[in-house]
């Protein structure tokens, strides 16, 4: 989630010096009067006019290019700052209030803000966000980038049949602060997750956060869960809650601890050094396709809709 600055501030630049120019030119005017006026001998009258009239041509000449060079340098600073649709703002830009919910983490703990995406287009942002293409989880079914749309304010991941949707953002990041907004349709066969997972590609050696995983289809409990070690050790807690209903889900990592929330509410917190991972990781969203596990994500059935939505209001990051 880029404005090019470059071009702006280039026109700007060439339009300075023509203002440059331009005074050079009422200079050469104001010359040109002394030079064929002699001191001693008023000119006469119709050289008057045309002088005067060659001062006034000038002088509207370089207020029309003050005019643009105002004008462009105007745009050139609208484009380089942030705009309208950015997902990346400056560190430190804060939301429009109307915007924050009491029950953010980000809002009870007065998180630095350093990037954001809420799906306000009609498409996903690929500057920021990688589709999946590949196989799903445990090799049940294929992500399909078409399962990916953005409409009326939210980022649905739909899975249908044995196809699946997934994204990563493309940033990493040694430490911060991820939360996100979302929903789950109800459905067996399908679960959404959220997590942190490590740039390095090194599992589980450099360790997993899920920061929510949703597995059964009545979508009644999530799951925080953190993966370490070349054992895959684990420790996790869980929350039940209605999660067919929008829900706010916030990892918090620092060297010294990795806590989860719901809503703003602590479930989850560990302290041990040896589940920290040890490099930078990356935020990700999918929607696993079952069986996955021995009781984890169940097989489709019967009862399954033949689309199931993962639905995300938006998606923010904060500084550690």
């Amino acid at each position: 989630m880029t404005c090019g600055s470059g071009p702006a501030v280039a026109a700007g630049g060439a339009l300075s010096a023509q203002v440059q120019s331009g005074r050079s030119t009422l200079s050469g005017v104001s010359d040109l009067h002394e030079r064929t006026a002699a001191p001693d001998e008023p000119p006469s009258g119709l050289r008057r006019r045309r002088v005067a009239l060659l001062v006034l041509a000038c002088v509207a000449v370089a207020a029309l290019v003050s005019v643009l060079v105002v004008a462009l340098q105007r745009g050139a600073g609208t484009s380089s700052g942030t705009s309208s649709g950015s997902t990346r703002p400056q560190e430190g830009t804060a939301l429009d209030p109307a915007q924050r919910l009491s029950t953010e983490a980000a809002v009870r703990n007065n998180w630095t803000l350093i990037a954001h995406d809420e799906f306000d287009g009609d498409k996903l942002d690929e500057d920021h966000w990688s589709p999946y293409r590949g196989r799903t989880t445990d090799d049940v079914g294929q992500h399909d980038p078409d399962n990916l749309t953005v409409s009326d304010g939210t980022l649905k991941l739909t899975s249908r049949g044995n196809t699946s949707a997934g994204m990563a953002w493309d940033d990493g990041q040694k430490y911060g602060r991820w939360e996100a907004r979302v929903r789950s349709q109800a459905g067996n066969g399908y679960g959404p997750v959220m997590l942190l997972w490590p740039d390095s590609e090194k599992w589980p050696e450099d360790g997993e956060i899920d920061m929510m995983e949703i597995p059964d289809g009545d979508r009644t409990k999530a799951h925080f869960t953190v993966h370490w070690g070349d054992d895959n050790s684990q420790d996790s807690a869980s929350a039940s809650a209605d999660f067919t209903q929008w829900h706010t889900f916030a990892v918090e990592w620092t060297p010294e601890h990795i806590i989860g929330y719901l809503d703003g509410v602590e479930f989850y917190r560990t302290e041990d050094k040896d589940a920290n991972p040890p490099g930078p990781m990356h935020f990700a969203m999918q929607q696993d396709i079952g069986p996955y596990g021995t009781d984890w994500i169940p097989a489709p059935d019967a009862t399954t809709p033949a689309k199931v939505t993962f639905e995300v209001d938006w998606v923010r990051i904060y500084a550690a």
